[in-house]
């Protein structure tokens, strides 16, 4: 290592005790009070490194040997760990998994959000370890001898995708499908993209299973063109599997902008239940990738959000319905808006199916149709689920603005929660409550969260058990005006 005082150099070694855990999966160490993010240790490690980065403020080094092994390390189940760059805590019991998460939304909420004592619950640890995602996407590309394959990424190396004999992610149908898709392209003479030379036709192969009814959607992105044999593809695989109800594609041009979207064989769409609701989930929406703890996610949100039958609730980026539904049984009236067409249609689909009027669904974006949508009168509460991007500054605003008093933000990055969170508790507006911490992608470093906001002068009345007015929009109320659809 480089003298003492000063920051380490590219290709420095040194002995170091490893503290915590950070965000992205790395161990944290210090030396010469210049933090070290060492790739594949963990926290109570004694470990060796060797430094192949250093930026302004911090270092990268690999582990190159473990002088005290931490109790919480196993052997990673799969062949594939550390090659592939899908996973990046197999190293890690899963209660350590879990505990490390807290420490790190806690980590996050200090230093992004300002809030110096967050309330976080205990992680958990939801689910199963293993062959727990509803879907999971596969790329074609250059393997690393230079063939086509169907498979993941290569940690370190992302323009190379390597082939998987097994990922433990997914269900072991999953794997039989992805290595069929891969053999059956190949015999029947279907090229790969090659971003480099702007040529090819597969892109991407996205299986998704339904846990309770084993159905399964098959979506293959491709460039532009219809060969024959693109159509053989989708024949012979649903012939091949039973269970898969559809083959989709979305297409693709040469400047990468989508440029259409078809069904294949069968159907776009496939359905899951979720406690008591059957859910249609069309190929081209959002559903939560843990099939096996979405009730536990559900059951959270919707004790957070503590719907009273006297509740007008507001849900932005409601997707195909999955927390709506539970919210309407509880509460007099729900709005959910989401910005994709496919996936309102399915909500109200999913609604007329429960049996329940009094769930409106709105498609529109979140940034313009939130003023329109607080103009309707009082809201009890506001439920968020955005994607990993988090709020749109316009959307913060609105919030802040709008009075709500309890707001449920369903966050699945804790970075970008923080940054929210901080611009949501300026001055006089919301205080965060709680934070409740679900490890729903375990074996990454990937974690769930689920925050209470409430305005101060809600919790004093919440805390002195006084009630709360409640008001809203009736069930019949009129849709505001002017928002923005998709076409089609």
């Amino acid at each position: 290592m480089s003298r003492v005082g000063s920051p380490p150099r590219v290709g420095d070694e040194a002995t170091l005790e490893i503290e915590d855990l950070a965000l992205g999966g790395r161990g944290v160490a210090r030396v010469s009070g210049f933090v070290v993010f060492v790739k594949g240790a963990l926290p109570g490690e004694r470990t060796r490194v060797r430094v192949d980065r250093v930026k302004a403020g911090y270092a990268e080094g690999d582990c190159i040997d473990i002088l005290r092994v931490s109790p919480d390390r196993i052997a990673p189940p799969c062949r594939h760990y550390g090659e592939c760059g899908g996973c990046d805590l197999q190293h890690l019991s899963s209660v350590a998994q879990a505990m490390a998460k807290r420490r790190q939304v806690i980590a996050a909420l200090q230093r992004i959000a300002g809030v110096e004592e967050p309330s976080v619950r205990d992680a958990i640890p939801a689910g199963e370890p293993t062959m727990y995602r509803f879907g999971m996407d596969f790329d074609w590309g250059t393997g690393s001898g230079g063939g086509e394959v169907l498979g993941l990424h290569r940690a370190g190396r992302p323009a190379e995708v390597m082939t998987i004999e097994r990922c433990l992610l997914m269900p072991e149908a999953a794997n039989a499908i992805r290595s069929w898709i891969g053999r059956r392209a190949e015999t029947l003479g279907l090229k790969a993209w090659n971003a480099k030379r702007r040529r090819g036709l597969l892109r991407r192969a996205g299986i998704r299973i339904s846990r309770s009814t084993g159905e399964t959607l098959v979506i293959v992105e491709t460039g532009r063109g219809n060969p024959p044999a693109l159509f053989d593809l989708a024949r012979d695989l649903v012939r091949a599997f039973p269970r898969i109800v559809g083959v989709v594609r979305r297409e693709f041009d040469r400047r990468d902008r989508p440029s259409g979207q078809s069904i294949l064989q069968g159907r776009d769409h496939l359905f899951e239940t979720v406690g008591e609701d059957r859910l249609k989930v069309p190929a081209w929406t959002f559903f939560q990738p843990n099939a096996a703890a979405v009730g536990a996610l559900r059951e959270t949100v919707i004790r957070t959000v503590a719907p009273a039958g006297g509740d007008a609730i507001l849900e932005l980026y409601c997707g195909v319905g999955l927390f709506t539904l539970p919210l309407a049984r509880a509460a007099r009236h729900v709005v959910g808006i989401d910005v994709s067409r496919d996936a309102i249609i399915a909500a109200r689909e999913n609604a007329a199916g429960a049996g329940l009027s009094n769930a409106r669904f709105l498609c529109a974006d979140a940034a313009q149709a939130l003023p329109g949508l607080l103009q309707e009168g009082r809201w009890d509460a506001l439920l968020l689920d955005p994607p990993r991007t988090g709020l749109a500054p316009a959307v913060v605003e609105a919030i802040r603005a709008s009075g709500i008093p309890r707001v449920v933000y369903v966050s699945c990055d804790p970075a970008t929660l923080a940054r929210d969170v901080r611009q949501l508790i300026r001055g006089d507006g919301l205080r965060l409550r709680s934070v409740s911490v679900l490890d729903l992608f375990p074996q990454t470093h990937h974690v769930e969260c689920v925050a209470l906001l409430e305005r101060p002068d809600f919790e004093d009345m919440a805390d002195g058990a006084l009630s709360v007015p409640r008001a809203g929009p009736a069930p019949g109320g009129r849709e505001p005006s002017g928002h923005p659809r998709r076409p089609g």
